[in-house]
């Protein structure tokens, strides 16, 4: 509205001034400008190193600041270029036949939508790392600015790399899941990596409603009325036989074995206790004290006292600072990967890969008297928090 616009003097009177809101709302929509800047010179880039783009002009100054931007484009084309896409040519052809029928919007309608996507979430991601507008201006050409900000930053431009080079697959939903399935294979664990938006989503798309099978809980275990929830008891509860019932550690499964397919829920921590959580076999063991590992048909994350862990055969150190408090637990069964994430700041923590040959069935370990474990069926989104 018109800054000299008179309001009627029976109007109230508001204390509150527009002018710090007016002033946030352009300081945002500067930075989404300057996101939506950096993704278009990005995609330029890619263009001149792997597409070698004739409508691209670049003077030679810039030429020899670009160096490092290229460098690093074109190790992620490679990588790209080394994946075997041949298990998602089916997948691909079958949402082609089920989305034939659909109206898309045009080619250039499409390529501008997606790039302020990615700028928004760009915008979401530099804000949450602490990058500057000036530094994110000077990271073209400065990738070693801040390098320690620049690790949550970089799985994402990796991802609008490979979805520009994959730009025939891009309506299809392969590319988040080619980039994730390859990614999880040789992630390290010293930090932890972001997930885009529309990987997230896939992933989400997995969403399956677990319950706690009452005829496996350890008779310490207090399990909820709707089997959604489960914590140590104060003491044993009267429970009928079954083989399938923990007799030693504090454990209890879900009700529903999976063996096949691509499936994600979430768990709550609370209280900041000791737990693990995970998958196991049908025909692992239940009784007595025995390690938790793959080779036993164990696939699980375990907090401690003062440590966090993958339990591999020795245990994975995971850093402190990636404890979530709310889990992520992601079965690709085709693909052979249980993968975990922080489900608050959507950061991937850990991936187990092996190859499956029986029905799994979630693991949940309360491993002391204060820890609530709460199982939760997540929804797509469309923001990090």
């Amino acid at each position: 509205m018109p800054e000299d616009l008179q309001t009627h003097n029976s109007a109230p009177k508001l204390k509150l001034s527009s002018k710090p809101s007016r002033q946030k709302g352009l300081k945002d929509l500067r930075s989404l400008q300057d996101c939506v800047r950096f993704i278009t010179q990005w995609k330029q880039q890619v263009e001149v190193v792997c597409k070698r783009s004739k409508n691209v002009r670049v003077d030679q100054q810039s030429e020899q600041s670009l160096e490092q931007c290229r460098k690093l484009i074109l190790q992620w084309a490679e990588e790209l270029k080394r994946v075997d896409t041949s298990p998602w040519i089916q997948e691909r052809a079958d949402l082609i036949d089920l989305e034939k029928n659909r109206e898309d919007p045009e080619p250039s309608t499409q390529a501008e939508q997606r790039i302020m996507e990615w700028a928004k979430e760009l915008q979401s991601v530099t804000e949450r790392c602490g990058l500057m507008r000036d530094e994110l201006t000077q990271m073209l050409r400065r990738l070693e600015l801040n390098k320690k900000k620049l690790v949550t930053l970089l799985p994402f431009l990796e991802f609008i790399t490979w979805s520009l080079l994959k730009e025939e697959d891009s309506s299809t939903g392969i590319i988040p899941q080619l980039w994730l399935a390859t990614k999880q294979r040789t992630w390290k664990t010293e930090t932890p990596k972001y997930i885009p938006n529309s990987v997230w989503n896939w992933i989400c798309s997995a969403s399956v409603d677990i319950n706690l099978d009452p005829m496996t809980n350890h008779p310490w275990l207090l399990l909820s009325d709707d089997h959604k929830k489960v914590q140590e008891s104060h003491c044993t509860t009267e429970a009928a036989f079954s083989t399938q019932r923990y007799d030693s550690w504090p454990c209890v499964l879900g009700s529903e074995g999976l063996s096949s397919g691509r499936h994600y829920w979430e768990v709550t921590l609370a209280n900041n206790g000791y737990w693990r959580v995970g998958l196991t076999t049908a025909t692992s063991k239940r009784h007595g004290r025995f390690p938790m590992t793959p080779a036993e048909g164990y696939w699980a994350l375990w907090r401690s006292m003062r440590q966090f862990y993958a339990c591999t055969k020795t245990e994975t150190s995971l850093p402190m600072e990636m404890l979530p408090r709310k889990v992520g637990i992601f079965l690709d069964y085709e693909e052979g990967q249980i993968s975990f994430y922080n489900a608050e700041t959507r950061a991937h923590i850990y991936t187990f890969t092996d190859n499956f040959k029986e029905k799994l069935y979630p693991l949940f370990a309360p491993l002391d008297g204060r820890t609530l474990i709460t199982i939760l069926s997540p929804k797509y989104v469309t923001d990090v928090d």
